[in-house]
Formats: structure tokens, C-alpha cells, sequence
């Protein structure tokens, strides 16, 4: 595949290229569902999170994929960092992969888990692609075009339709996690003017933001990359932000990186001053 022309969403490359990680995503849904048909087995890591052969066979489909199609875009992905195997350098850009994001989700029987997969590009999140295989649901996005669909049981995706975020309402909706509940995170809402709250788990937050539904998700501790990449990429291309508490973009890295991102705050719409 060529250069890719993210300065016009409509270009064959640019298509092509989330054409090409929709499908891998959702072959890797398939994986994670059929490990959950036959009942997961539940490891804990060296940092003390949980992941079992879903998010392993997962992840070896998707980077088998992305190195077989991408050669020369280097690859970020969870597990390949807990086993010490990803790249230290990426000049310019490099995939950033969860392919379980949200497995205490998974683990404990709830739907809202997702496979993500984003293009960085000059510290950029450009493309990404956020998939709910238990909920049928893809988002993707590149620069300035995002886009919701449903995903049959044979994994066509049908009913495409673009998404927007929206003007923030006077009682605006704020996401919070389903599962982690910072005390940091709870202080920050008390601060916001009146407001509702939603739980959500997962990547899906920012795609409640891209699709109008929702107007902020605070998190005010510290993630890696990959929890967020794909999210924040179809947030941005939906005309979102994703602003770190000093209000500025949040970036992304290899070089020097433990691939931690700092606290930040995705927003639908331009926050107060």
C-alpha cells in the first residue's frame, strides 16, 4: 500500500487503510468471542492486570496482519510490550494496538469490551478503529471523516453512516469508567457546572463522544497509549479533542516512552477557557 493521504479522507489510500484494519479488527473479535464461548482462562501479569489467550490470540492475529500488510510501520501493542519485544524508535509513524481493551470487562461477563487499532503519525492519533464484538458496533475514523456501523454475525459490516460530535448542552453528560473509580476523577467532575453521569467501559467513551452522545470523559490517571489511541482517533475525526489538564493536545510516542500518556480529558466540544 502507498503513502497515505490523510489530508483528504476521501483518497483510495486512506479508505483502503481503514478498510484494512476494520476487517483484521473484526477477524480478531471473532477470536476473542470464540475464547469466551469456551470459557477464558485468567492470568495476572506483571503489573498486576489480568489477560488470557483472548487478548494473546487476538494480538497475534492483528500483528500478524499489520507486519504482513505494513512492513514498514512499526507496531506498539500491549501484550508485545509486556514481553519486552516492541520498538524503542518510530520516526514518523507506527501502529498502536489493545486488541482486548476492557478485559476485567470481558472477564466478568459484560459486553463492553473492544478491539483497538490507531495509526499515530507525528505524535498524532490519524486513523482508528474501535470494534464491540459482543455488541455488533465498529467506529472508525480518519482525519476529519468518522463513521459508526453495525457488524453481522458473519462480520459484514452494514448500515455505515458518518457521526459528529455535538454542541455541549447545558446539562452535559460526563463518562466515567465502569470499573475504576479514582478519587482524582471524582474531584475533577465536582468541579464541572451541573452535569449528568454515565458508566462506561472501555474504549466505548470516546466513541459516545464521537457520536454525539456524550460530551466529556475525564481521566485523571495515568493509561498506556494503546487503552486510548483508536478512541481518541475516531474522537478527533468526529471533531473532538482530547486535551491534556494543561490544555493541550495529547500526544503520542515511542522514543524513550513506556508508552504511558498523562492524565487528559476528551471532550465533544471545545472546553471553557
Amino acid at each position: 500500500m502507498g503513502a497515505f493521504d490523510f489530508d483528504d479522507p476521501s483518497a483510495g489510500s486512506a479508505r483502503s487503510l481503514i478498510e484494512a484494519l476494520e476487517s483484521v479488527a473484526i477477524a480478531a473479535g471473532k477470536e476473542i468471542l470464540a475464547v469466551r464461548a469456551e470459557g477464558a482462562q485468567v492470568i495476572v501479569k506483571s503489573d498486576c492486570t489480568p489477560v488470557t489467550q483472548a487478548d494473546r490470540r487476538a494480538e497475534t492475529l492483528i500483528l500478524d496482519f499489520l507486519t504482513t500488510e505494513f512492513p514498514g510501520i512499526p507496531v506498539v501493542a500491549e501484550e508485545l510490550a509486556e514481553a519486552g519485544r516492541c520498538p524503542s524508535h518510530a520516526r514518523d509513524m507506527f501502529f498502536l494496538v489493545d486488541a482486548l481493551d476492557g478485559t476485567g470487562d470481558f472477564i466478568a461477563g459484560r459486553n463492553e469490551f473492544t478491539v483497538n487499532i490507531a495509526l499515530i503519525r507525528g505524535q498524532t492519533p490519524v486513523t482508528g478503529v474501535v470494534y464491540a464484538p459482543a455488541l455488533g458496533k465498529i467506529w472508525s475514523g480518519v482525519t476529519g471523516q468518522a463513521q459508526v456501523a453495525d457488524v453481522t454475525p458473519e462480520g459484514e459490516i452494514v448500515h455505515q453512516k458518518p457521526i459528529r460530535t455535538r454542541q455541549r448542552p447545558k446539562t452535559p453528560v460526563a463518562l466515567i469508567s465502569v470499573t475504576h473509580r479514582e478519587p482524582e476523577t471524582a474531584a475533577w467532575l465536582e468541579r464541572l457546572p451541573e452535569h449528568e453521569t454515565a458508566s462506561v467501559g472501555s474504549s466505548l467513551k470516546f466513541c459516545l463522544l464521537a457520536e454525539g452522545r456524550a460530551d466529556v470523559y475525564p481521566r485523571m490517571v495515568c493509561l498506556k497509549q494503546w487503552d486510548i489511541a483508536a478512541g481518541d482517533a475516531v474522537l478527533r475525526a468526529a471533531g473532538g479533542m482530547t486535551l491534556t489538564l494543561e490544555g493541550t493536545p495529547l500526544l503520542y510516542g515511542v522514543e524513550g516512552s513506556d508508552f504511558g500518556c498523562s492524565r487528559f480529558v476528551g471532550w465533544g466540544s471545545a472546553p471553557d477557557a
